[in-house]
Parts: C-alpha cells; sequence; structure tokens
C-alpha cells in the first residue's frame, strides 16, 4: 500500500485497530499487495501502539467464549472450491477476519478474490451473537449481492451449524434467487477453520455450494 511521507503525520494519532484495518488493504490477496508498506515499521506508530496498547486487545465477553475458537485472521489454504448445477466449478482465494472488541459478539468480514487476476468477488460482513447462559447462535451478515440475511443455529464444541431464519433482498437482486442457506463451521484437528456452504434456490434443491479450508495467520 502506497502511504505518502505526510500522511505518517495523521496516521501515528490513530488507535491500532484503525491501524489494522489500514492494513488490510495490503493483504496478500489485495491489488496494492505489490509495494506495501509496513507501518508498525514506523517509529512514530510504533510509539502510538505501545500508547494505544488498551484498544489493541479489549478483554473478551464471557458470553462469547465458546466462539473463542473462530476469532483471528484466516487465509485460504488451498483456494475454495465452488459448485452448483447453474454454475461451472470455480475456485477462490478468501481471507477472513473474526474479531471481537469487548462485545458480547464477534464481528466478521469475509472477502473473496480470484485466485489468478486477484479481483475481488464475493464480499460479506456482521455480527455473531450467542445468547447468554445457551449453544444458541445468530449469524447477521450483508453481503455485496444485495443479500442480507439472518441465520441461527447450534455451536457444540468447535462446531457451528446455522440455516437462514430470515433472507431480505434489493429489489433488482439477481434471479434465480436464494431463498435457504446452511452453513457449517468447524475446527479440524491440524487447528484450520472450515467453511461449508449450501443453498436452496428458487430453483434448485438445498445443494453444497462452497467449501474451504482456512490457515490462521493472527490470533
Amino acid at each position: 500500500m502506497h502511504i505518502l511521507q505526510t500522511d505518517l503525520q495523521v496516521l501515528h494519532n490513530l488507535a491500532p485497530a484503525y491501524l489494522r484495518r489500514l492494513t488490510s488493504y495490503c493483504s496478500p490477496f489485495h491489488p496494492l499487495h505489490s509495494n506495501p508498506i509496513d507501518l508498525f515499521a514506523v517509529p512514530s506508530i510504533q510509539q502510538s501502539i505501545s500508547h494505544h496498547s488498551a484498544f489493541e486487545t479489549p478483554k473478551m465477553n464471557p458470553v462469547i467464549e465458546p466462539l473463542s475458537w473462530m476469532l483471528g485472521t484466516w487465509l485460504s489454504e488451498p483456494p475454495g472450491d465452488g459448485i452448483y448445477p447453474t454454475l461451472q466449478p470455480f475456485h477462490y482465494l478468501e481471507e477472513v477476519h473474526i474479531t471481537h472488541v469487548g462485545q458480547p459478539m464477534l464481528n466478521f468480514s469475509f472477502n473473496a478474490f480470484h485466485p489468478d487476476t486477484k479481483k475481488p468477488m464475493h464480499r460479506e460482513c456482521g455480527f455473531i451473537r450467542l445468547k447468554p447462559d445457551s449453544n444458541k447462535v445468530a449469524f447477521v451478515s450483508a453481503q455485496n449481492t444485495g443479500i442480507v440475511e439472518v441465520e441461527e443455529g447450534e455451536v457444540n464444541g468447535q462446531e457451528l451449524c446455522i440455516a437462514s431464519h430470515s433472507i431480505a433482498r434489493i429489489s433488482f437482486a439477481a434471479e434465480p434467487r436464494v431463498e435457504q442457506i446452511m452453513r457449517k463451521f468447524r475446527l479440524n484437528a491440524e487447528g484450520r477453520l472450515e467453511q461449508t456452504v449450501s443453498m436452496a434456490t428458487t430453483t434448485q434443491p438445498m445443494t453444497q455450494h462452497l467449501h474451504i479450508t482456512y490457515k490462521r495467520v493472527t490470533p
């Protein structure tokens, strides 16, 4: 990522949480990755990080402890597989950020990229809430396809299974329309996060659509 020297005078006043968002543009999958600047190597920013360390590591709310195995930055390895009866099979890269800010929920973003061109593909962001004193989970997602959905389900150990509870879409969303989505997240024996997504549309029954495995790159 190219950043002017004059910009650094402003950046050193930013809390680390914002700096991490900024450096996310230097993702291995981002088109600007060819010549990124290491923001954390800049002395003034290092000093700011130390000064604002309280912003960097908020205390985890005990409500979300059963989902703590999902926390971190994850990169697909190998590329994910996409299949569906109405689509040609495809591969994709994906970068996932799952964080918390001390609230009783997780924050997430999923950013997919074309494996060859690195152009952005599917993107979604939202929140994962856990009902206190239970294993009931709600997954709230807004997607760049024009879909906003709520999925609900249960977490059992290091596996989360959820299915769509409600789906809303923009009036000009592409056809055929998605009618139901199911997801399963699990932490496998190698410590990698797996996600499997199935969906039903107005023309197809519930069918597996995506499967991907991620390697954790930061806690």
